[in-house]
């Protein structure tokens, strides 16, 4: 409560109650299965096709169902789905370890100083290579190209590397979070025994034989950065005789002042000896260094590159050595399709991924002989208990689903979370090329899922999750044919069991011709695809929407709220055209009361209970035109 202790003017600001609830997103979709390259069993958000290449690669080849599904959902309208690629036994393309030595000549020579591996599991990482080009000093460049067949394509270059963590350019920092092909890591002779490989870093100065060291150099600076620890500059003092006699006198002096830095300089010598001053770092590390900066006493002691003198770096032997070519990665695979275990341990992961709304599964589908499918059954398992999203079953490819018999024997599912398209659709195959590959065929047949998920998502963003993905607005993209052609005999037997069909009509070409769900039998309040979507879509946006109420007063005033502002949320919906009746009271109620959807025992056990009821769309699917003679009268 705010305190008045003065007289005077208290401006304060007092909260409406109004908090808008914010209608979910109804189309993110999720591709779960087995293709060849990727990050294995993690969502990937992607919103474009371009960018499901830049994670997973092109379509690998005409069984490669995750990516034919991707292709086509985005092509139908899709704009945000997870792809998950799940395998088992996937091994990663590497280098091998003789290709990555370090400098010749240096102590790391013969180890392996660097391990390179593509970026995800597969075959695919066979085809990279890799090229160690030097820069300055103890830095290095790194290439990535690929090969196919003759042609060699630069995909990456990372210039100015360095071996040493505190450095900018360090390959492990610099590679690892830009490269979209490959990971590198120290080697584990590297990481074993470090100080064996990594230099004691010095800085030597040119040659000394003409300076006379009588010269006045009391007074005068030099600046140095010394480990990576940051420039300092230290003075000389007066030499014992006045004047310095020797290179000796100057080494001990310099040695002094930069010991008198601190403790983190107590390894550091300055030692004179064959005409020249050397400098060393005292460590044996990847951050030892000795650099001096240009000045009037580095001229004159000629220290420092710009000076005429040499700087070794702590990382100069572990430097990677140049390659005279493109050395290759080897040793990947692709591993094999997952299992209902893979499948089963990544809907767990999924269940944190909120606004997924469609769930696919490529390359399953229900077998001919109605034994079932485990991954099919666990995805509908995850889909009822999420209660926010639906899964598209695909029918057995190369089975004419021509009476409701056969639909019977497949054994479908009944859940109210499923939906299923038939038959599958001949697209044109990215493989064929009349020129280079004449001998594939033209066209491949792939499940229905992905065409129909499409739709829902196109759908959703013209009309609305209410209305129904079907009709002559749906029309089927990138199809050059259907498996089985489908006629209004054929629907008669088909539409009852659920089965939702893909048709060519005349002068709209090819459409999404129902808008079931497989529960039409078994659970007929949800028999359409629209009202159970709406449902999802109501029952999520609320529940994302009402979380503030958590832990309020449970009394007439929360009540109050929670009726208004889900009050407003359906009425917008309503006026949207989401309902029906011609009155906002005939398509909607928000109840929320003592004595109405609560008793005081309900509130004793920290429950508020709000009841909301809508009336759905439902679409027209018989549209029945009669037509009656009129008879003459007198």
């Amino acid at each position: 409560m705010p305190s008045y202790l003065h007289p005077g003017v208290y401006v304060e600001e007092i909260p409406s109650g109004a908090k808008p609830i914010e209608g979910v997103s109804t189309s993110v979709a999720a591709l779960v299965g087995y293709t060849t390259e990727g990050p294995i069993g993690e969502a990937t958000l992607v919103h474009s096709w371009d960018e499901f290449k830049a994670a997973f690669g092109e379509i690998h080849s005409d069984t490669d169902h995750l990516g034919l599904a991707a292709f086509n959902f985005f092509l139908n309208g899709g704009r945000d789905a997870y792809i998950a690629r799940l395998a088992q036994n996937a091994v990663a393309s590497t280098l091998p370890a003789i290709k990555m030595l370090g400098r010749v000549g240096g102590s790391a020579a013969a180890i392996n100083v660097l391990a390179v591996t593509a970026r995800s599991a597969g075959e695919w990482g066979d085809s990279l290579r890799v090229q160690i080009t030097a820069n300055d000093g103890y830095r290095f460049k790194l290439e990535v190209s690929q090969v196919d067949g003759a042609e060699t394509t630069l995909l990456e270059s990372f210039p100015n590397l360095s071996m040493d963590s505190s450095d900018a350019g360090y390959v492990l920092t610099v590679v690892n979070g830009n490269s979209k092909t490959i990971t590198v890591d120290l080697s584990s002779d590297l990481k074993a025994t470090p100080a064996t490989y990594y230099k004691n870093a010095t800085s030597v100065s040119g040659d000394l034989a003409a300076l006379v060291w009588t010269t006045v150099l009391a007074g005068m600076t030099l600046t140095l950065n010394i480990d990576n620890l940051g420039a300092k500059t230290i003075t000389l003092g007066a030499a014992p005789g006045g004047t310095f006699d020797s290179g000796g006198e100057v080494a001990a002096e310099i040695q002094a002042r930069v010991r008198a830095l601190g403790d983190a300089y107590a390894t550091f010598t300055c030692a004179f000896a064959a005409n020249a001053l050397t400098l060393t770092s005292g460590s044996d590390s990847a951050a030892s260094s000795v650099v001096v900066r240009p000045g009037t006493l580095a001229t004159l002691l000629k220290l420092g590159k710009s000076a005429g003198g040499t700087e070794i770096h702590g990382t100069q032997d572990v430097v990677p050595k140049v390659m005279v070519g493109m050395e290759a990665l080897t040793g990947g695979d692709d591993g094999d399709p997952p299992g209902v275990d893979d499948y089963t341990g990544f809907f767990n992961k999924l269940k944190k991924v909120r606004d997924v709304n469609i769930v696919l599964l490529p390359g399953q589908y229900m077998p001919k002989d109605g034994t079932g499918n485990t991954a099919i059954d666990a995805g509908i398992s995850h889909c009822e208990a999420m209660g926010s999203r639906m899964l598209l079953v695909d029918p057995p490819p190369g089975l004419e689903l021509d009476q409701a018999a056969t639909v019977s024997a497949l054994s479908l599912p009944t859940s109210t979370y499923t939906a299923l398209y038939y038959p599958w659709v001949k697209m044109a195959n990215p493989f064929y090329n009349r020129d280079s590959n004449p001998n594939v065929p033209t066209t491949l047949t792939v499940a229905p899922s992905s065409f129909a998920a499409g739709i829902w998502a196109r759908t959703d963003g013209t009309r609305g999750v209410w209305k129904a993905p079907a009709g002559v607005e749906a029309t089927v993209r990138g199809m050059a044919g259907l498996e089985y052609s489908i006629e209004d005999g054929d629907q008669d037997q088909l539409n009852p069991e659920g089965v939702n069909c893909l048709r060519k009509l005349p002068s709209y070409g090819a459409v999404v011709w129902g808008t079931r769900t497989l529960s039409t039998k078994a659970n007929p309040e949800w028999r359409y695809v629209p009202v159970r979507r709406t449902a999802l879509y109501i029952e999520s946006s609320i529940y994302n929407g009402i979380q503030w109420a958590v832990f309020e007063p449970n009394d007439h005033r929360l009540w109050s709220s929670l009726r208004a502002n889900v009050g407003a949320f359906m009425d917008g919906l309503f006026r949207a055209g989401a309902f029906q009746g011609q009155k906002s009271s005939d398509a909607y109620f928000v109840r929320c009361g003592l004595g109405d959807t609560m008793t005081q025992d309900d509130i004793d056990r920290g429950q508020v209970i709000a009841i909301v009821g809508f009336a759905p769309l439902k679409p027209a699917e018989f549209v029945i035109v009669r037509i009656q003679q009129k008879v003459g009268q007198s």
